[in-house]
């Protein structure tokens, strides 16, 4: 198993960074375009419900990358300190009926503020 990590702002325009880290290294490993494209909008939609859910936004997202053979598990936990709100409840289901969708699996530990998904190559 190999470990990558990537520590960003919390900021949307650090998006296109992690969507080009999450497609390159899954791209490496052999998947195809569209799962590859399965993982940026997964890996676009963990960080989007943060950013719009978590009101501090003074410390980074860490992305944990761990690649095996067939397979990449994402885990994104927020840093910063505060509750996850309520405020954009509707856009909050939204990112959770498609991150559903399209990783195989995915685990929503919102007391942790850290979202898991893992998608493998059919």
């Amino acid at each position: 198993m190999e470990k990558i990590n990537l520590t960003i702002p919390k900021k949307s325009e650090y998006m296109s960074t992690i969507r080009l880290t999450t497609s390159a290294l899954s791209s490496l490993k052999g998947f195809n375009v569209d799962e590859i494209e399965d993982l940026k909008v997964i890996i676009s939609e963990v960080c989007t419900f943060f950013i719009s859910n978590v009101e501090n936004n003074n410390e980074p997202i860490d992305i944990k990358y761990e690649i095996n053979d067939g397979s990449i598990t994402v885990i994104v936990t927020d840093l910063n300190s505060g509750e996850i709100s309520d405020k954009n409840r509707t856009n909050s289901e939204m990112c959770i009926m498609i991150i559903e969708s399209l990783a195989d699996n995915y685990n929503f530990d919102l007391e942790n503020k850290k979202i898991t998904f893992k998608k493998s190559i059919e």
